[in-house]
């Protein structure tokens, strides 16, 4: 009886504790951290704000810098919500040794690491366009500074008038996506705003749709409307 009492700890408890992540936690230094589908990629699934702390993984190399995979971040004091995605970690920092063990008291069970439906309202509130450094700050006629060709350096004015290089997704033809994007959608700075205003209650919201210019463009319109969109 003992040994079936000792073998049913023993199922219940090895498959939880193999999937919690070593984490080595660090807390984000910068404005706006893009969250990369993979290692050193521009595929943008999500983004991680000044002062965030995150749980880091595992680690690699790209592009000459560090870079670590993100499991989940800290939310309120003592929830977590899911990322799953590569960051640079130049624009992170580590936490001491005594900064870690006290977050690592906060952390909650694994099952509140499941990410909240899109269409839920984010659980903490999102920093306001206060938090954003000034050299992070993103304005409509300025070009992008970040993410790959077309996006990096053309101003969102430019590519809410532009016509799209890529498709959305793959296989449509080139007739009903390769236009000006005027030609379906009325896009002026105040809708413009509105959408990134989207983005920053949620960077999930960046995943609901695909968009000819992709992931990049949309963290630009969240990165230009929590600079207030000027």
């Amino acid at each position: 009886m003992i040994r079936r009492v000792v073998l049913c700890l023993a199922l219940l408890s090895g498959p939880a504790a193999a999937q919690e992540p070593a984490c080595t936690f660090y807390k984000v230094d910068t404005s706006f951290l893009n969250v990369s589908k993979d290692v050193g990629g521009h595929i943008y699934t999500d983004v991680l704000y000044d002062g965030e702390i995150a749980c880091v993984s595992r680690q690699d190399k790209a592009h000459g810098e560090d870079w670590g995979f993100i499991s989940y971040k800290l939310e309120g004091s003592s929830g977590r919500k899911a990322v799953d995605g590569w960051s640079s970690l130049r624009a992170m920092k580590q936490l001491s040794p005594a900064e870690a063990a006290a977050v690592g008291s906060r952390r909650a069970p694994a099952a509140a690491a499941k990410p909240a439906p899109p269409s839920a309202a984010p659980v903490a509130p999102v920093p306001g366009s206060a938090t954003v450094r000034p050299e992070d700050v993103l304005r409509f006629n300025q070009p992008v500074p970040f993410g790959p060709f077309p996006v990096n350096g053309k101003t969102i004015k430019e590519l809410a008038e532009g016509i799209p290089l890529f498709s959305p997704i793959e296989g449509l033809e080139e007739s009903v996506w390769k236009k000006e994007c005027s030609s379906c959608h009325k896009w002026n700075q105040a809708r413009l705003c509105d959408q990134g205003k989207t983005y920053a209650k949620d960077a999930k919201f960046i995943l609901r749709h695909p968009h000819p210019y992709g992931g990049t463009y949309k963290i630009a319109l969240m990165r230009w409307a929590k600079s207030g969109c000027e």
